[in-house]
C-alpha cells in the first residue's frame, strides 16, 4: 500500500510539472515578448507632419485604394550620407508606408520605418554615400501595411527614378 501511494504521488507530481511546462510555454511570449514592437516594424519617429504642397482628393475616400506619390528624380549631395528629401505618406491614406531606396543593381541605400498618413521624411541617412553622377533606374519602393495590430501587408509600388548626385 505504501508503494502504491508513492507511485500515485510521483505520477501526480510529474503530471503537474508537465502541465506547468506546457502552460509556461504557451504564455512565454505574452509574458516576456516584445509587446511594443509591431509585427513588421515600428512607427518612424523621425517622420514629421508633412507640410509640403500636395493634391488632396476632397471627395469621399475609397479605403480600398492607396495614394502613392511618384517622382521622376531625386537630387542628392555627392559623397554625403545625410540627404535632404521630401517623402511622405498622403494624409488621405489609411495605411502605413515603409519606403526604401535602391540603386539599379539592388544595392539598398536607405529604408524608413513605418510612416503614418500625413507624415513625411525630410532627412535621410544613406547606408552609403554616392559619388557625383546620374544613377538611372534607381527604385523608390513603397511597402504598405494595414494600421492594425497585425500590420497586414497591402499592395505596394516601385517607382523608377533618376538619382542626380551633385558636387
Amino acid at each position: 500500500m505504501k508503494k502504491t501511494v508513492k507511485n500515485v504521488l510521483l505520477a501526480v507530481i510529474v503530471l503537474l510539472l508537465v502541465c506547468g511546462g506546457v502552460f509556461v510555454g504557451m504564455n512565454w511570449n505574452n509574458w516576456f515578448g516584445e509587446k511594443d514592437t509591431p509585427a513588421t516594424g515600428q512607427v518612424d519617429k523621425k517622420a514629421e507632419d508633412w507640410t509640403g504642397e500636395q493634391e488632396v482628393y476632397t471627395g469621399e475616400k475609397n479605403t480600398d485604394t492607396i495614394d502613392i506619390p511618384g517622382f521622376d528624380s531625386m537630387t542628392f549631395k555627392a559623397d554625403a550620407a545625410e540627404q535632404a528629401v521630401n517623402l511622405y505618406n498622403p494624409k488621405q491614406n489609411t495605411c502605413y508606408f515603409k519606403m526604401s531606396l535602391y540603386l539599379k543593381d539592388d544595392t539598398k541605400l536607405w529604408e524608413s520605418n513605418l510612416v503614418e498618413p500625413g507624415k513625411g521624411i525630410y532627412e535621410m541617412e544613406l547606408l552609403q554615400s554616392l559619388p557625383a553622377g546620374s544613377y538611372e533606374d534607381a527604385i523608390l519602393k513603397y511597402e504598405c501595411f494595414a494600421m492594425d495590430e497585425k500590420q497586414t501587408p497591402l499592395n505596394g509600388s516601385e517607382i523608377k527614378l533618376t538619382l542626380k548626385v551633385m558636387e
